[in-house]
Order: C-alpha cells, then structure tokens, then sequence
C-alpha cells in the first residue's frame, strides 16, 4: 500500500498513515452491494426468473362469481364481478376493484372460496422463483380489497427458501369494530363495515404495495399464498409480486490477499512506531 523511504515519520504522520491504512482495508474488505428487484410475476403482466406457478383450483368452481386465479379484463373467458369495477360503464355497480375500462393487467382474484365445488374454503396458489447468486433483501407485493367481510375470511401469503421451513410474510385481519371508504372508478364512494388489513395496513379498492423485509440466500423461493373467504359480496386481489435481492460486486483484488495486505501493512507500522520510540 505504501513505500516507506529512510526519512522517520513524526507521529502525527504515523497516525495519518495508520488512519489511512484502515481506511483502504475497510475498503477492500467491504464488497459494495446493490440492491435489485431480481424477480417478479403479474407485474405489467410480465413475470421474471419465474420457474413454476401451481393453482389446483384454477377454473375448479362451476359459478362464474366464485374464484381464486388468475385473471385478466379483456383475455379471461370470465371474472367474478365482485373483482370488476365496471362502474363507468354502470352506475350501479357499487363493488369491484379492477377498472374494467382503463386496467387490463393481469391479477390473482379471490371471491368466494366455500361453495358447492370446495366446501371447506380452504386454497393455496404456489410460485417458484430462481432466486440463485443473491441475497434476498425484500419481497413486495400490491393488494387490493372491497366488501364487508367477516372475522372466518383469511388471507396469507409465507415463503421458504429450498428447503428451509415456511415462514409467515403478510397476514391478514378484519376489524369488526371498524368501516371503510371506498371509490370506483366513476368517482361514486361507499362506506362499508370490517374492513380487511394486511399487516395492519388496511386495505381498500385501490392497489396498495405492502413490503415485508427478509434475509436469506439460496437457489429457489417458495411464495404460497392461502385464503379462506365466504361470500361473494367481498373481494380480495394481488399483482406486481416483487423479489428484491443484493448480489456482491467483485473486487478488483481477491478478498484472502485483501486481507494479508491489510495485516502486513498494520505490522508494518507497528514495527516502524517501535523504532520510532527506540
């Protein structure tokens, strides 16, 4: 790091020399980070390092107003209305979230789980992403809700990383003691009782990005997302799923003979601060 001539240095220069020594190592031995959304689904209805997306209940419930999928305005064959926010076409529709006229990005909808075709309610959709060469810093995504609905409807999403144990990310909870505004697309607003949270956060009709910090490194991630909900007069929906991670930028010297650089050079200022003294 530095080349020392016959000349001894006084101590204010020993100590500036040693301050700056520290400085390079620390340096050296600090990779720089940055942080990155390395992948995603449903986001502008693209998906990225996207490796498997599994629903057993997709297009499983005879009714057209019952649901837990995927969706799309405009390429879907059918959408639950309670989803739709068709209100600028009709004045009377006083439920829905997506904006059937100026939205045609896809989103996962939920409405209505228990019925006929799946008594108990229960659901899960699962995602696999390749996560590989990164430390995961964070996972986003945008939910959205609408209706009055009761302390029985859940909603979750937990994660695992290979084959690590499952963890909760964003659950959900309805405030029974609480009400809700909310506006369509036409600008109509309505007032409604237990509203939904997520990760206390209440929700309403429009998008909101919820984001939820976590630690981790390995080759894939497991998103599961589950919900129980009764009653098609309430809705809930998600998009832009968004993992953020850090990869590490390669220093210019390797980090073993960073460290012997930086442990040779500090003896070498011991030993010159030794004859200095002497």
């Amino acid at each position: 790091f530095f080349l020392f001539t016959g000349r001894l240095f006084n101590k204010e220069r020993l100590m500036l020399l040693t301050r700056n020594l520290l400085a390079a190592c620390a340096v050296l031995l600090t990779a720089p980070s940055q942080a990155a959304v390395i992948a995603y689904d449903m986001l502008n209805s693209n998906s990225l390092n996207l490796l498997e997306f599994q629903n057993p209940h997709s297009q499983l419930f005879a009714s057209t107003q019952d649901g837990f999928d995927k969706y799309q305005v405009g390429t879907s064959s059918s959408i639950p209305n309670s989803l739709i926010d068709a209100s600028q076409s009709s004045s009377s529709d006083s439920l829905g979230i997506v904006n059937s006229q100026a939205d045609q990005h896809s989103f996962f909808g939920v409405s209505d789980t228990v019925n006929p075709d799946n008594p108990s309610g229960d659901t899960q959709a699962s995602w696999s992403f390749d996560i590989s060469g990164y430390a995961l810093s964070a996972i986003s995504i945008s939910m959205a809700a609408m209706g009055d609905f009761e302390a029985s409807d859940s909603f979750s999403f937990s994660y695992a990383i290979d084959a690590s144990p499952i963890q909760l990310l964003f659950t959900s909870f309805v405030d029974e003691q609480a009400n809700q505004s909310y506006t369509m697309a036409n600008g109509n607003q309505y007032l409604l009782n237990d509203p939904l949270s997520i990760n206390n956060q209440v929700l309403d009709n429009q998008f909101k990005q919820l984001s939820e910090n976590i630690v981790g490194s390995g080759s894939v991630l497991s998103l599961y997302f589950s919900a129980n909900q009764n009653g098609g007069n309430e809705s809930f929906a998600f998009r832009d799923i968004m993992i953020n991670g850090e990869t590490q930028i390669a220093s210019q010297v390797s980090e073993p003979l960073s460290i012997w650089l930086c442990v040779l050079g500090l003896l070498g200022l011991v030993s010159r601060q030794a004859r200095i003294k002497a």
